[in-house]
């Protein structure tokens, strides 16, 4: 039988990579990427996912985000500083999934 590593593989904690604001995204970043996407769509971009029969372009763009499938980055900012990193939509999707989760 192998031996047991007392070392556990290190989980990232996608919490602690956002640097400034709060670790989800807010509703008026929900609002703004559905909105650029539905756009980006209705002028003739390909879905990242499958669309069904019926979906709208903001059906689409709300799956799409859901899914995080979309290759974005949000820029925050402070009135006096603007030099943080870019965070990936991904990476706030996962630190939003992050608190939902419970060890019982």
């Amino acid at each position: 039988m192998p031996e047991m590593t007392t070392e556990k593989k290190r989980k990232i904690r996608y919490k602690d990579l956002i640097t400034i604001g709060p670790p989800k995204l807010t509703a008026y970043e929900r609002a703004r990427i559905i909105g650029i996407r539905a756009v980006q769509i209705d002028y003739g971009a390909e879905p990242f996912i499958k669309a069904e029969k019926g979906m709208t372009s903001i059906d689409i763009a709300i799956k799409e985000l859901e899914s995080g499938v979309l290759p974005l980055s949000i820029k925050r900012k402070l009135i006096y500083r603007d030099d943080f990193d870019p965070i990936p939509v991904k990476w706030l999707l996962l630190a939003e999934m992050e608190d939902r989760e419970v060890d019982i």
